[in-house]
C-alpha cells in the first residue's frame, strides 16, 4: 500500500512538472524574450472598434501587408473601463493588447487641452490625493482577471509640451519630471498590491520635435521612475516633414534622425525590452528620398541596429499626415517587401524564447 501510495505521489509530481514546463504562464516568460521583432500597429478607427470589442481592423491590416500581427494599440481614457473584451479576443489570436491609457477625462474634456494651474495638472492633484484610487483598483483588477500579458503606456511622451500629464505642463525645471515620476509610481503601486502581475508596463518618452524642450531639466533620465517600475522602454518619434497640417515647417527626420539618440540614451537606463511605441512618416520627397525609401531604411535599422526593440508600432492612420503604409502605392511595396524579412514576426507567443 505504501508503494502504492508513493508511485501515485510521484505520478502526479511528474505530471505537474511537465505541465509547468511546456505551459509557461505571463510570469515565467522573459519579457521580449523572442526571437525577431514584433508586428504592431494602430487601427485607424481603433479607438472606437476595439472599444466595443470588434477587432475587423486587424484582419484589414494583415491583408494589406501580407502577414500576421502581434500587438495593438489603442487609447483609453480614464473615463473607460478596462477593455476585457478587446483584450480576450485578442489573445485568442495571440495577439498582444497595447493600452495607452490616457489620464484625462472626455466627457469633461474632449479635446484634452484642459488648463494647467500654478500647482500643474489638477488630475495629477486629484490621483495623489486619492480621489481615483476606487477606479484605479477596479481597473487593475480587471485587468488582473484578464490573466495574460497586457501593455499599459501610462502618462506617454511626457518630455514633450502637448500633453497636460508632461512635465512642462508640471512644473518643467521646477519639479515637472519629479511630478511625473510621483504619479507614475502611485499608480504602478496600486495595480502591484492587487498583483496585478500580469500587467506590463511601458514607459515611452517622445524624440526630437520641434515641441520639445531641449533644457537639461527636460533630459529623459530626469524622468525615470527606476528598474522596479518599467517593464518595457518605449520610443515615439514621426518624420512630419516638409510641415505639419498647421503650416508649421518641419525638418526632414529619417529613422535614424528620430530615434538613434533616444534609443542610446534610453538604453542606458535600464536592461528592459524596448519597443517602438508609435512611429510613421507622411508621403515626402527629399532629393530622390521618400516614404518609401524611409519605409525600408526604417526596418533594416530595427533589424541590424536597433536589436533591442521587440516590437514595433505602426501609427497607421491619416490623421496629421497620411501616416498609413499604403497612402502610396510605393509605400505599400515597400513595408511590405519589408515584413517579408522572418525578423518581423506575428503572434510572439508561437516564438521560443531565447
Amino acid at each position: 500500500m505504501k508503494r502504492s501510495y508513493w508511485f501515485k505521489t510521484l505520478v502526479i509530481a511528474f505530471i505537474l512538472v511537465s505541465f509547468s514546463c511546456t505551459t509557461p504562464t505571463v510570469h515565467e516568460e522573459k519579457e521580449g524574450g523572442w526571437k525577431g521583432c514584433v508586428i504592431g500597429f494602430y487601427p485607424e478607427n481603433g479607438n472606437e472598434t476595439l472599444s466595443k470589442g470588434e477587432i475587423y481592423e486587424v484582419d484589414d491590416f494583415e491583408e494589406i501587408i501580407g502577414q500576421k500581427v502581434g500587438s495593438v494599440v489603442w487609447f483609453p481614457t480614464w473615463d473607460d473601463e478596462f477593455p476585457m473584451v478587446a483584450c480576450q479576443r485578442l489573445h485568442e489570436r495571440g495577439i498582444i493588447p497595447h493600452l495607452t491609457w490616457e489620464i484625462f477625462w472626455p466627457s469633461k474634456d474632449p479635446n484634452n487641452t484642459s488648463q494647467t494651474g500654478p500647482e500643474g495638472y489638477s488630475g495629477f492633484n486629484d490621483v495623489l490625493n486619492g480621489k481615483y484610487d476606487a477606479y484605479i483598483e477596479r481597473f487593475a483588477r480587471d485587468a488582473k482577471a484578464f490573466n495574460h500579458r497586457v501593455l499599459i503606456r501610462f502618462m506617454h511622451e511626457f518630455n514633450g509640451n502637448w500633453y497636460v500629464w508632461s512635465g512642462n505642463k508640471n512644473g518643467g525645471p521646477s519639479g515637472g519630471p519629479e511630478r511625473v515620476i510621483e504619479v507614475w509610481k502611485y499608480v504602478v503601486d496600486k495595480f502591484r498590491a492587487i498583483g496585478a502581475d500580469n500587467v506590463k508596463w511601458l514607459w515611452v518618452p517622445h524624440g526630437p520635435s520641434t515641441d520639445r524642450s531641449e533644457e537639461a531639466w527636460n533630459n529623459v533620465s530626469n524622468y525615470w521612475p527606476g528598474n522596479d517600475y518599467v517593464d518595457w522602454i518605449g520610443l515615439d518619434a514621426y518624420n512630419f516633414y516638409p510641415q505639419d497640417p498647421w503650416g508649421g515647417k518641419r525638418p526632414l527626420r529619417d529613422f535614424d534622425n528620430c530615434f538613434r539618440a533616444l534609443y542610446d540614451s534610453c538604453a542606458k537606463l535600464g536592461e528592459q525590452p524596448m519597443m517602438i511605441a508609435e512611429f510613421g512618416t507622411g508621403e515626402f520627397e527629399h532629393n530622390g528620398f521618400d516614404k518609401a525609401a524611409w519605409i525600408t531604411d526604417a526596418f533594416t535599422k530595427i533589424k541590424t541596429e536597433y536589436t533591442r526593440v521587440k516590437i514595433y508600432t505602426w501609427f497607421n492612420i491619416n490623421k496629421e499626415l497620411d501616416w498609413r503604409v499604403n497612402s502610396s502605392p510605393e509605400s505599400l511595396v515597400a513595408f511590405r517587401k519589408a515584413m517579408e524579412d522572418p525578423y518581423y514576426i506575428g503572434s510572439p507567443y508561437s516564438i521560443k524564447s531565447e
